[in-house]
């Protein structure tokens, strides 16, 4: 009966037990683990109170959660106005320098119901594996927010509510680390949605899933978004080239100058064709990615025309 109660997705359940009855252990472990509430009533329990004072509780968690839901877009429309949205967070539980996400879900076909019975039960499966979590719509879509869950957990979640609900399109946002970033995530969010729906076929994609799109939709803010850009991309190397005093961003330049030819690089430097091989091979192991593929090599040609501009590395 439990199970079949949990499968409606209902609240809990108030059972009324006669004097000297109770629940069995069993019973109340098995509920503690599926975190399904169970409530021991006496026969002579008032129920019309009780259900009025449920009514009161919804009622202000309601409230509650429409004032949350407008201190996001507070926070989105007005970032640097904390007095708009930083008092509400906190009083639902949310710290300022927690990590956050913005995702949008969407159909692929448009549905009348979407925005009322589906987002409710699309709403109750997130809360399954966001505990802390606030969705609501905007432009037809569903906006969420997502409180210390990283994008990847995020997408691999999203891809099993992806199967359960096939035709949802779902865009993750950007990783921030404060509430006054919201608006950062909602932004990188929404670039991520407009990339899948013209130029990528994903059912589920990650802000850092769309590689050179970042940078093309970011070209009116170069000294805010380049840096970025450069870390995520040839960061690692970087750094290492400046702690072990090796010179593999000079390679990479040559290499990548040369058509990413080692007989090239090679006629074009002093060293041998074995001894390009395997810095291209340690550049390749430090920066955890194929360098080779097309999408790859876009990314650190931009990168590397960048720098040519000046020194727009953070650090």
């Amino acid at each position: 009966y439990i199970d079949r109660l949990i499968s409606v997705q209902a609240g809990g359940l108030i059972v009324s037990l006669q004097e000297n009855h109770d629940f069995s252990t069993e019973l109340i472990e098995y509920c503690n683990q599926k975190e399904f509430p169970l409530f021991r009533s006496e026969w002579t329990t008032p129920y019309l109170k009780i259900m009025r004072r449920f009514s009161e509780i919804l009622l202000d968690n309601e409230r509650s959660e429409m004032n949350l839901i407008a201190a996001i877009k507070n926070a989105i429309s007005h970032p640097d106005d904390e007095a708009m949205y930083l008092q509400r967070f906190e009083q639902n539980r949310y710290t300022r320098n927690e990590d956050y996400v913005i995702s949008i879900i969407s159909s692929i076909e448009p549905e009348i119901d979407f925005k009322i019975s589906r987002m409710r039960a699309i709403e109750k499966t997130i809360q399954i594996f966001a505990k802390k979590s606030v969705v609501f719509e905007e432009k037809g879509n569903a906006i969420l927010l997502t409180s210390n869950l990283y994008p990847e957990i995020l997408k691999k979640n999203f891809e099993e509510l992806q199967h359960a609900f096939p035709t949802l399109q779902i865009s993750i946002g950007s990783l921030e680390n404060s509430i006054t970033l919201i608006y950062k995530s909602h932004h990188n969010a929404w670039i991520t949605h407009n990339v899948q729906k013209k130029a990528m076929t994903s059912h589920v994609l990650n802000y850092d899933d769309i590689g050179t799109f970042q940078v093309l939709a970011n070209i009116n803010e170069p000294t805010s978004f380049y840096p970025i850009f450069i870390q995520k991309t040839l960061g690692k190397l970087i750094d290492h080239d400046a702690k072990h005093h090796t010179d593999y961003m000079d390679v990479l330049k040559l290499y990548f100058e040369n058509n990413c030819s080692i007989t090239q690089t090679a006629n074009e430097s002093f060293y041998h064709q074995n001894t390009l091989k395997y810095k291209i091979k340690a550049i390749k192991d430090i920066l955890g990615y194929d360098i080779t593929t097309n999408e790859n090599r876009v990314r650190i040609m931009i990168c590397l025309y960048i720098l040519k501009t000046g020194n727009l590395v953070e650090k």
